[in-house]
């Protein structure tokens, strides 16, 4: 037997007082006056021995009564059979799935308020030395601590809702490697584990095998009312292209996750100074796709919200995005030997390009800062330091428009192409080298034409270089004789490369409308821009191109957080990385400005989708998994739409207090039954 409150049996000291009592209070004498001395003689012999013995059992029912009363403050208990081998205070081991899935409704309120109460019905029934270990998906250096059961109440009230959502073996792994850091540091202590969660699909449960040294654990799976959800999926726009005065349109897709047709719902678009509601039909278990078009009418950074009208799953309801319409694109002309003025007088015919032209053999690094494209104009020569300086460009996003010299030196041209990813060349072709096809499909070409031409008066080239086939780079421009004239591949910028030459040995291009309209396309393409929304917690990371100083912090800043996230520099552009739990804790989605002493750009940031989709495991699927993972003892708890809210009951040991005190108001009964009538 052991006891709760070992130190309450001091008060085994008040069995003194009914002994006390009875030595004294029972040996008063009282004077009574008889006529006849033999009366009392009579008297005395027949009632002696009933007295005693009277007394006798009223001192042991006050005796009893206080020993139980004493037992019951100390609050005895055997232990169970699955902790008998156990010397150390009991630990209850709590994972409560705070994901954002969580925020679906069951049957008396939020999941996470439903694994909340539960919880703390645990912690109300469990022994007063119990310790708690509670996690949740943060799996934060704060949550690696054992808890009073004050301590324990008050983590609980600080749990919310996180965008990070865990696998099972991630948690089990992590608590697991807790208990045992605790048991080599001290004797071993009976642990039960409980799991609270929706146990939701987007995590899946392989066949993984947990080190749990036989724990029991209790599986807890809270389930919604209703498991239908509609939620915003993606934004995009058709064109990368954001100018001044031009139609822009842009793509939103609302997935609708339930068995039915949902007509009129609301959506909501705000873009800058633009508003605009929408009405949509979503089709049930269907992706709906429905665009909008509009122009930006000034310059700077814009940015937006659309938010979907729903009452349920609330969390991907909304939708940021952001980005910047530029006043200009920056072009840099590098020129070779066999340079041609054509690509330069192109670009002087709109301002909106500004263009620097600097001959290739002169080029610093530090010419490529705050470029969005760069054109090798005819060189026959490509350094190693040129060639480095054109992949580290590349490397952040950078485009570059490859345009060979009459007689490219084939070593060093396809150790670039090979870095960029695109086909080498090799020995002069001259036959077939008429223009046979355009690839209008490609979104190089899209909007360029008004309407896919039928018939063209295509020109052609006298001249062109032998390409090895290869499958990442796009043909755009091919010839009769096979080979490609136009090339592209698209990687973090554009690369693009003509298989031919502008020399005028190689052919007149250069006067045709095709040159000047795929001149102009690819700087359009090739504005550097930043990407118009970022996923909190993704592996993922956001480039600034504006100037500055390696070690100067950059804010993330909104009206309520101010945030400086890790940054780090490649090749003179700064990136800021948003992939670690840190982020996912403290930031929202939501718009931010990004500042330094001033504002230099803007952020999106949306929640992921994971968890948009409500599927769930089955008792069966879940209970398999963990009895396959090395648990031997699972006892399985659901909390769905017909149960209201309920407890999970552990393996306690059993607890006699209550015993104890029905036993003292038995044995004060009886002391009053025989003070009574046991004459």
């Amino acid at each position: 037997m052991n006891f709760l409150y070992p130190g309450f049996l001091w008060a085994f000291a008040v069995l003194i007082i009914p002994v006390i009592i009875h030595l004294f209070n029972f040996k008063r004498y009282k004077t009574i006056y008889f006529s006849s001395l033999t009366f009392v003689r009579h008297v005395d012999q027949q009632t002696k021995s009933t007295q005693k013995l009277k007394h006798i059992l009223i001192l042991i029912s006050r005796l009893l009564a206080f020993i139980f009363l004493v037992l019951a403050f100390a609050q005895p208990y055997f232990s169970s059979d699955s902790s008998k081998a156990s010397k150390g205070t009991p630990i209850i081991a709590m994972y409560i799935d705070n994901s954002f899935s969580m925020q679906a409704r069951g049957s008396e309120g939020e999941l996470l308020s439903e694994a909340r109460e539960n919880a703390r019905s645990i912690i109300d029934k469990s022994a007063v030395d119990t310790r708690f270990i509670i996690g949740t998906n943060d799996m934060s250096g704060m949550e690696e601590h054992f808890l009073s059961r004050i301590e324990a109440y008050e983590k609980l009230d600080k749990i919310n809702l996180s965008p990070i959502s865990r696998s099972v073996k991630e948690i089990v792994d992590w608590q697991t490697e807790i208990l045992r850091t605790e048991e080599s540091a001290n004797s071993k202590s009976a642990t039960q584990y409980v799991f609270f969660s929706d146990f939701q699909k987007n995590n899946p449960l392989k066949n993984n095998s947990y080190s749990v040294d036989n724990l029991s654990i209790y599986p807890v799976q809270l389930k919604p009312e209703n498991e239908s959800n509609i939620y915003i999926d993606s934004v995009w726009f058709s064109s990368p292209i954001h100018k001044k005065n031009t139609t822009t349109e842009i793509n939103i897709r609302i997935g609708n996750h339930g068995k039915t047709l949902l007509e009129n719902v609301e959506v909501q678009l705000e873009i800058d100074a633009f508003r605009k509601t929408l009405f949509v039909e979503l089709p049930a278990n269907q992706k709906t796709v429905t665009s909008l078009s509009y122009s930006d009418k000034t310059t700077g950074i814009k940015k937006g919200k659309i938010h979907l009208i729903d009452d349920h799953v609330l969390f991907d309801d909304a939708f940021y995005i952001s980005y910047e319409v530029k006043k200009n694109t920056s072009v840099l002309i590098l020129n070779g030997e066999n340079s041609v003025p054509n690509i330069g007088a192109v670009l002087a015919l709109d301002n909106y390009y500004k263009t620097v032209e600097k001959e290739i053999t002169a080029v610093t690094k530090d010419d490529f800062n705050a470029i969005d494209i760069v054109f090798i104009n005819g060189s026959n020569s490509l350094s190693a330091g040129i060639a480095s300086y054109l992949t580290e460009f590349s490397s952040t996003g950078g485009s570059i428009a490859l345009f060979p010299g009459a007689s490219p030196v084939k070593g060093e041209w396809n150790r670039l192409l090979s870095d960029l990813k695109l086909p080498s060349i090799g020995s002069v072709v001259t036959s077939g080298t008429k223009i046979n096809t355009i690839n209008f499909d490609d979104p190089f070409f899209s909007g360029v034409f008004e309407s896919k031409p039928e018939r063209l008066n295509l020109p052609s080239v006298s001249k062109v270089f032998q390409t090895t086939p290869n499958s990442r780079a796009s043909e755009l421009i091919t010839l009769k004789n096979g080979l490609p004239l136009f090339g592209l591949h698209h990687e973090k910028g554009n690369h693009f490369m003509f298989y031919s030459s502008l020399d005028e040995s190689f052919g007149g291009f250069t006067k045709d409308a095709l040159f000047s309209t795929i001149i102009l396309r690819m700087c359009e393409l090739s504005q550097r821009t930043t990407p118009d929304f970022l996923s909190i917690g993704s592996d993922t990371r956001f480039p600034i191109y504006a100037t500055i100083d390696e070690q100067t912090p950059i804010h993330i800043k909104n009206e309520t957080i101010d945030f400086i996230p890790p940054s780090f520099q490649v090749s003179g552009t700064n990136y800021i990385s948003l992939s670690g739990v840190a982020e996912a804790d403290q930031l929202l989605s939501g718009n931010y400005d990004l500042q330094t002493d001033k504002t230099i750009g803007a952020l999106s940031l949306n929640y992921t989708g994971n968890e948009s989709i409500l599927n769930y495991y089955t008792q069966e699927e879940i209970k398999n998994h963990l009895s396959n993972g090395g648990f031997k003892t699972i006892n399985y708890t659901e909390i769905g739409q017909s149960s209201k809210l309920s407890t999970v009951d552990l393996n306690k040991p059993f607890s006699y207090w209550k015993i104890c005190i029905i036993l003292t108001l038995i044995f004060v009964a009886v002391e009053m039954l025989l003070v009574r009538f046991l004459k």
